[in-house]
């Protein structure tokens, strides 16, 4: 019952890093330990599966969050800052090579 229990808390844990697949085989060794029904058990599997699913989901916006709060504590150039500097520098090139010639 402890290993169960064990078994149960790291999957809640560490189930948005996992893949399907082994979600899946996690759930079902959890299943099987827990000698739920087959229907209880396939069950049980999905709604582990849309878990992870949804934490992983979850986890990853999370991530792109703090990493956009990041860079802009950081005050770098964005993509649009650097086009907009490159074609402001083309137009003064094309200023200065049109008043020396």
């Amino acid at each position: 019952m402890v290993d169960l229990i064990k078994k149960t808390l790291l999957a809640g844990v560490g189930l948005t890093l996992l893949t399907a697949d082994k979600v899946e085989e996690v759930a079902r060794d959890i299943a099987k330990s827990a000698q739920l029904s087959t229907d209880k058990g396939q069950e049980f599997v999905k709604e582990a599966v849309e878990r992870a699913r949804k934490g992983r989901a979850e986890l990853e916006a999370t991530v792109q969050r703090m990493v956009q709060q990041t860079l802009q504590k950081a005050n770098l150039a964005t993509r649009d800052d650097i086009a907009e500097l490159r074609s402001r520098l083309e137009r003064l090139e094309q200023q200065v090579a049109g008043r020396s010639s």
